[in-house]
């Protein structure tokens, strides 16, 4: 009879702690399950993925990659119409893939380019591009970057909006750092 009773309870308590979540950080939470889920991944046959010039290759390295994004949430602080989610993440480091990219490409011997129009010689650096970052993801020695810092959300009339260029770290975050030079 104590062992149902304390069951009861502890459903009860986790109940009433999981419903008491901001909404802002319950909207990050959810963000960050579908970052690391195969659904992100469901979406490499889009048009948005093809316009980047990644193969099915480099957006399945990708998709494993964002499996591999650790975060804990170290508190959250409500102003008014903003909320600060202070969290502690790791992910894949790719950054100073820009800078590799660019080496390799100016390495190509110019012969190469002689008699390819401009859609095939952007061809030549699309394939370089999706192949480093395939063979950087797919390492052993794949490094990893932990950072702390915050996560900014502002109330847009019912809803908490995340605004990408509030919380650069976050995206540099989560697109592995790739983004920088």
């Amino acid at each position: 009879m104590k062992k149902r009773i304390l069951l009861l309870l502890s459903l009860a308590l986790i109940f009433v702690v999981s419903c008491g979540k901001h909404p802002a950080v319950k909207d990050f939470e959810d963000s960050m399950k579908f970052i690391q889920s195969a659904e992100y991944g469901k979406n490499a046959n889009t048009n948005q993925f093809q316009n980047m010039g990644l193969t099915e290759d480099t957006v399945k390295a990708l998709v494993n990659a964002s499996k591999k994004i650790t975060y804990k949430i170290n508190k959250t602080e409500t102003k008014k119409d903003q909320a600060i989610i202070n969290v502690t993440m790791k992910a894949p480091d790719l950054s100073g893939l820009q800078k590799e990219l660019m080496q390799k490409i100016t390495s190509i011997d110019p012969k190469e380019f002689e008699g390819k129009t401009q859609a095939e010689a952007e061809n030549i650096g699309k394939d370089m591009a999706n192949k480093l970052i395939t063979e950087k993801l797919n390492s052993a020695d794949l490094k990893f970057k932990e950072e702390t810092f915050d996560v900014i959300y502002s109330k847009s009339g019912n809803k908490w909006i995340l605004d990408p260029m509030a919380n650069l770290t976050f995206v540099n975050m989560t697109s592995f750092g790739m983004l920088n030079q």
